[in-house]
């Protein structure tokens, strides 16, 4: 799985169509193809880009991931009374990572 640590998008939204989102993040593909990766998950709290893939099969396996594990965990009330949806998120990811 190609998660990764936050990082900012640098700008360029318009080279990128959303294919999927729900209240917490978006699932975009590269309109031209010409970027190192064809797809990315980014938070929709911050912009920030938070796994890439260049299939579709396993940015997909991502967002489920994040679906079954991450969405619960954000909705649950005081999650280890954290507010902002970055911090929630770099715990799933580090626990992912290993």
């Amino acid at each position: 799985m190609p998660f990764r640590k936050p990082v900012s998008t640098l700008g360029g939204l318009n080279f990128w169509k959303n294919i999927d989102q729900n209240e917490y993040f978006i699932m975009q593909q590269h309109k031209t193809g010409i970027w190192p990766y064809s797809y990315r998950i980014l938070m929709r709290s911050t912009s920030k880009e938070i796994a890439n893939a260049n299939d579709i099969q396993t940015i997909r396996e991502d967002w489920k991931y994040l679906e079954h594990n991450a969405v619960p965990r954000l909705n649950e009330t005081g999650f280890l009374e954290m507010s902002r949806l970055e911090d929630v998120v770099m715990i799933i990811l580090k626990t992912k990572l290993g």
